[in-house]
């Protein structure tokens, strides 16, 4: 009986052979066990020519992956792979130096002012990413930053693919050019995108809802929906499939976003329902966007008394 009641709740899966092999995972316990087991691990695992055709094809259109340099954003480098402290400890340290109250006033500014979109992401970005790259990041390249694909259904728009991958190249290009020689290009290209793409959508919900707590806000309204992990070793990740998964070829499809919804858990809003690799700008982002929201419950309470 057990078993014919696990069966009903088994994951989708879409599996072709030899063509794709694609399991998607929602439940929160299920999500935070298959990514304690071992059994799966970042893509960036395997080297880049090896993995499966649609994972290369739609990532190097995306802010995740530079094909010029092979390149993957810190989040999806493996478990062991030998650069990744030395790039966390990078990007917290530069985190934590923080941002002014001239920043948060300047921000909550713009989106009382419902400033134009490219002009509010363009300040965005100065405000998270100029201490990285020690100038202000020219309009074009935040604009570029915005063209990335953002869902598989994308790269099947033969002009939205092809413009994507050219705009990814040019933001990566930028930060090749302007960065120091030993800061990895992509960790601050990919930065650049979740800004313009992903912070500044969070801002707009903020405004909306201006009563209502940051943490409360973005599990409801989780900012990102899935988390992608790739098979180490054939498994059955403890009974949920028929059939076993194939190393290097079987991607798992995370969806953090409904996890977040249904838990209420931050970690599964900045990852995978764990503390451990949790997004590094974590603290920064939720720290930043309660400060504006705070500025601008003030500015609307000092126009109430006026």
């Amino acid at each position: 009986m057990a078993d014919v009641i696990k069966s009903l709740f088994r994951p989708l899966r879409i599996r072709i052979p030899y063509v794709i092999d694609v399991i998607f995972i929602s439940d929160p316990e299920h999500i935070k066990r298959i990514e304690a087991s071992g059994d799966v691990d970042r893509l960036h695992r395997f080297d880049t020519a090896t993995l499966p055709w649609w994972v290369r094809f739609y990532f190097r259109a995306t802010r995740f992956h530079d094909e010029q340099r092979d390149l993957w954003f810190l989040a999806l480098e493996g478990a062991a792979d030998p650069s990744y402290g030395k790039r966390h400890a990078y990007l917290r340290a530069k985190l934590g130096t923080g941002y002014t109250k001239a920043d948060v006033e300047r921000i909550a500014g713009l989106l009382k002012t419902n400033t134009a979109e490219d002009v509010f992401a363009h300040e965005l970005v100065q405000v998270v990413n100029r201490r990285f790259l020690g100038e202000e990041i020219p309009m074009a390249v935040t604009k570029a930053a915005k063209e990335t694909l953002q869902t598989f259904g994308e790269a099947l728009l033969p002009w939205k693919y092809i413009h994507a991958a050219r705009s990814q190249r040019y933001v990566a290009n930028y930060c090749a050019r302007t960065l120091p020689p030993d800061v990895q290009v992509l960790d601050i290209a990919h930065n650049i995108g979740t800004v313009v793409k992903t912070l500044t959508r969070a801002l707009r919900m903020v405004q909306d809802n201006l009563e209502t707590p940051v943490e409360e806000i973005f599990t409801s309204h989780p900012l990102t929906l899935e988390a992608p992990r790739i098979a180490v070793r054939s498994s059955k990740l403890d009974g949920l499939l028929w059939f076993p998964t194939r190393a290097g070829w079987t991607v798992l499809i995370f969806k953090i976003g409904t996890a977040a919804t249904k838990t209420k858990d931050l970690f599964f809003t900045f990852g995978t329902g764990r503390s451990a690799r949790a997004c590094v700008f974590m603290d920064f982002f939720l720290a930043f966007v309660s400060d504006v929201q705070r500025a601008l419950r003030e500015t609307d309470s000092d126009r109430s008394r006026a």
